[in-house]
């Protein structure tokens, strides 16, 4: 397969119009939530339940197992078609059984702690949903490596665009128990996470069985191509084993820090992660093949352009973005969720978290870019390090910030974007090296122009806000028609933008006009 800088742009574009459906809907979902119900406790538990059933999502079906696959997948496809496929066949029968063996020892597990252990009320909640949500995880793995196969084959659509069918199911299962209490809905919303995640592995199917079918065959299973995978995907597992214990203990220090505190972090963190998904991610998905395919050919000059492109794309994307989560952060919360169950000190909250999410958006969104391109070059242990060290800090500064500043759930979000921050510089330093240099002048000069975009715009805005007296936490436009939030919001909006493309379209002009003297 040829890449070019195009092939991955368009590449990107399809991840991004899939990731788009998928956010959109995935928003609605947490909309239809907090309007049903709020934050209250058993949300809460039910929040924590969700994040424990699916601990192991990014172990066996993202992240780790995507990582070692893709790579691997490259390689065996550069000696034999036929063998890339039987090896990605292989894979999928045994992750199936695996996982299986896996769900039953852990419901058995749960379900005896449930029996015989003496739980609190609260914590007994917690363990019940878990157990009923467990079996989803099988499907939303095996969603997880057919997406992977599918970014091999270049079809970034269906796999982005696939959890719309789950975001649906839950959208649906939620107006469904509207009318019940919290703590008997959430049982059954558990429930209908599974219908939910077979809905969602069940869209890729086709596209992989369209791909697969001329190479097909029951032969019995061939491990050996499987056991390769052995050593990349261990480390892998370290790197994101670190991460998914960050987030269970997010939500643990959460919730001793305020009973409601994991809601409040749910949706907004949600906020925060919309842009990151839309290009962050829509990014990273489309370079690990590419990146790979590159260092299999030897073709270190693709590598270091493709991966400058990937950098530049997603800081000119996530800076912006990241001021307008600190301009109108407070009126995204009230228009999204300040409706029904959810009040105005609830939105205060949520925006105190999603700024401080904020915070570590940028460097999110540039490891996303890292750490496959340390992949490509079958380097797992530098990301596996770096999540390791980020997991350790996290816990020490949320264990600083609860116990002794005592500052709510607001300090898992600031503890998480501090983390971020030291992994990619981190990472960062450790990936730039002379033979595959990473940060050169060129970028630097480009990430200088959205640096000054940004700072217009920003207070120009800011002004313009104070302009029209719209102050943060505004009871006005709480209490306003939801029209007329949508109004005000959007105009805020527009503003922002026609100041950061002007300034930037005037900057580009002054820039090509200095160039053109130089050159004279």
């Amino acid at each position: 397969m040829k890449d070019t800088l195009e092939s991955i742009r368009r590449s990107s574009h399809r991840f991004f119009s899939g990731t788009l459906l998928s956010r959109l809907t995935g928003m609605l979902r947490d909309i239809s939530m907090a309007y049903a119900f709020g934050t209250q406790p058993s949300v809460a538990a039910f929040m924590v339940a969700f994040r424990f059933a699916h601990l192991l999502r990014r172990l066996f079906g993202e992240g780790a197992l995507q990582s070692a696959f893709i790579p691997e997948f490259e390689n065996l496809r550069q000696k034999s078609e036929q063998r890339a496929m039987s090896f990605f066949r292989d894979l999928n029968a045994t992750l199936t059984i695996f996982l299986l063996l896996l769900i039953g020892l852990t419901c058995l597990v749960l379900g005896s702690i449930l029996h015989w252990g003496d739980l609190q009320p609260a914590n007994k909640e917690i363990v019940s949903l878990t157990l009923y949500m467990l079996p989803s995880l099988l499907f939303i793995c095996l969603y997880g490596i057919n997406s992977s196969f599918l970014q091999c084959e270049k079809n970034y659509f269906i796999p982005s665009a696939a959890p719309v069918a789950f975001n649906s199911v839950w959208v649906i299962a939620v107006l469904c128990l509207k009318g019940l209490d919290a703590e008997q809905a959430m049982p059954l919303l558990s429930l209908g996470i599974i219908v939910a995640c077979i809905c969602q592995w069940a869209i890729t199917v086709p596209a992989v069985w369209v791909k697969l079918k001329h190479s097909f065959t029951f032969a019995s299973i061939d491990t050996r191509d499987i056991r390769a995978l052995g050593k990349p995907l261990a480390l892998g597992l370290v790197g994101v084993a670190s991460s998914q214990f960050n987030n269970a203990i997010d939500t643990l220090f959460a919730r001793f820090a305020d009973i409601e505190g994991p809601a409040f972090l749910w949706y907004a963190i949600r906020i925060e992660q919309l842009p990151l998904a839309l290009f962050g991610i829509a990014i990273a998905g489309a370079i690990l093949p590419p990146l790979a395919r590159a260092i299999k050919t030897n073709n270190k000059e693709n590598y270091c352009h493709f991966l400058h492109d990937a950098l530049l794309r997603t800081w000119s994307f996530m800076l912006p973005l990241t001021a307008l989560i600190f301009l109108y952060g407070d009126l995204s919360v009230i228009f999204l969720y300040g409706h029904g169950d959810f009040d105005l000190s609830a939105s205060i909250q949520t925006t105190q978290c999603l700024w401080a999410y904020g915070v570590g958006l940028i460097p999110s969104a540039l490891i996303l870019v890292l750490a496959p391109a340390s992949y490509a070059k079958s380097n797992y242990i530098l990301p596996a390090i770096a999540s390791f060290a980020t997991m350790i800090l996290n816990v020490i500064l949320n264990s600083f910030c609860i116990f002794f500043l005592e500052w709510g759930a607001i300090s898992v979000a600031i503890a998480t974007s501090v983390s971020a921050w030291v992994n990619f510089l981190y990472l960062g330093w450790r990936l730039n090296r002379k033979e595959f240099p990473i940060f050169n002048r060129d970028l630097h000069h480009q990430a200088l122009q959205m640096i000054y975009s940004t700072l217009f715009a920003s207070c120009g805005s800011y002004f313009f806000r104070k302009l029209v007296n719209l102050p943060i936490f505004s009871e006005s436009y709480f209490n306003e028609f939801f029209i007329n939030q949508l109004f005000q919001l959007s105009f805020q909006l527009c503003i922002f933008g026609i100041l950061f493309f002007s300034f930037n379209s005037l900057f580009s002009i002054y820039k090509n006009k200095k160039l053109i003297e130089a050159n004279k």
